[in-house]
């Protein structure tokens, strides 16, 4: 489930950049050079999203803090949705999503998970 969300985020935020970065480019944009970096920036973070999701499904025990860090900014950006844009509906689904993905996270029987599975790819196979 966890691994789920994360994937979600990612593909919504690379998804985005993608969008920021062409139609900044090949569209009309206001301040085309702010649009561009901006973009080039999230498709970063979208890609280092990305490892951390690959983590995930290797069973890794590291991608948890990525993951965990990834949706601290999800709320942040849901908290901003609902008191700074006026937003709050799609604010608060957001940070509801931000708050239940981190509930998850930190779940010791998460941790569990990923190390049995780490485990498990890591163990010889009799062949």
């Amino acid at each position: 489930m966890a691994t789920g969300i994360v994937a979600l985020e990612t593909v919504i935020g690379l998804g985005f950049a993608l969008y920021l970065l062409l139609a900044s480019v090949f569209g009309h944009p206001v301040h085309r050079d702010k649009g561009i970096s901006e973009g080039a920036y999230l498709l970063v973070l979208g890609l280092g999203m990305l490892a951390t999701v690959v983590g995930m499904v290797r069973g890794r025990r590291w991608s948890r803090s990525p993951a965990i860090t990834i949706n601290l900014i999800v709320l942040g950006i849901g908290y901003w949705m609902i008191s700074g844009s006026g937003r709050w509906a799609v604010g608060a689904v957001i940070a509801a999503v931000g708050v239940g993905a981190i509930g998850i996270l930190v779940r010791p029987s998460l941790y569990q998970a990923l190390e049995k599975l780490h485990d498990e790819r890591r163990a010889p196979t009799d062949g």
